[in-house]
């Protein structure tokens, strides 16, 4: 069921990916999974899915994940330990669990393509994920230029993210979309979150337009 088993490390993995199944060269998910199917989720699996062919926005998959991430061009989640959501921001990632990673995209022809792949750590850092460039037949790929968006190639520092939504409406300018998540997954807040320090200043301190607008006309009208 899965399109390719492998790593997507850049955007440009992504793109070959996406160009593959354009081709008819890797399958496309067609449906939603079965419950044998989610089971038999696996690092390295990688699904492709086109939204309007498969009649399909949002991805499930049954398994309980972290809040997204910003990695360079994706959003990554990691796998945890529950379905239930612990009331306190705890951590509770699945040991040896999955990361899940998304990608997807708005073509020029305005296909609205999804690519959601898995992977471990350990796997990744093994080597035992093949990136599509490693492939003998998905190497020879070429990407056809203004079909795509044009993607920082290393999807790190500055890069676009796949959680920007882009796309206008009757538009054939290629861009990224939004998250292909449930809400459920979206939103379940069972990691620790960052906050900015609070500044000590006191609110009545703070310098405001209006008040300023007013005590000046004030000071007119009594000729201050």
């Amino acid at each position: 069921m899965e399109s390719f088993i492998g790593y997507i490390k850049t955007p440009q993995d992504a793109l070959v990916i996406f160009e593959a199944c354009q081709k008819g060269i890797l399958p496309k998910v067609k449906r939603r999974l079965t419950f044998k199917e989610r089971s038999d989720i696996r690092s390295g699996c990688i699904f492709v899915w086109d939204e309007r062919e498969a009649d399909m926005q949002r991805w499930t998959d049954g398994r309980t994940w972290s809040p997204s991430r910003v990695l360079g061009s994706f959003l990554t989640y990691q796998e945890l330990t529950t379905k239930r959501r612990p009331r306190k921001l705890t951590h509770c990632f699945k040991i040896n669990g999955l990361i899940k990673q998304s990608f997807s995209i708005c073509t020029a022809s305005n296909q609205k393509l999804h690519l959601i792949s898995y992977y471990s750590k350990a796997d990744v850092l093994s080597g035992k994920l093949k990136r599509p460039s490693d492939d003998l037949e998905l190497n020879k790929i070429e990407i056809p230029k203004g079909h795509y968006p044009e993607i920082n190639p290393l999807g790190i520092g500055g890069g676009h993210t796949a959680s920007i939504y882009s796309m206008r409406q009757n538009s054939n300018s290629p861009s990224l979309t939004s998250s292909p998540f449930s809400s459920d997954e979206e939103s379940c807040y069972t990691q620790d979150l960052t906050f900015l320090p609070t500044q000590d200043v006191v609110l009545e301190n703070l310098p405001c337009s209006e008040d300023y607008r007013q005590l000046n006309a004030l000071r007119h009208q009594l000729r201050i």
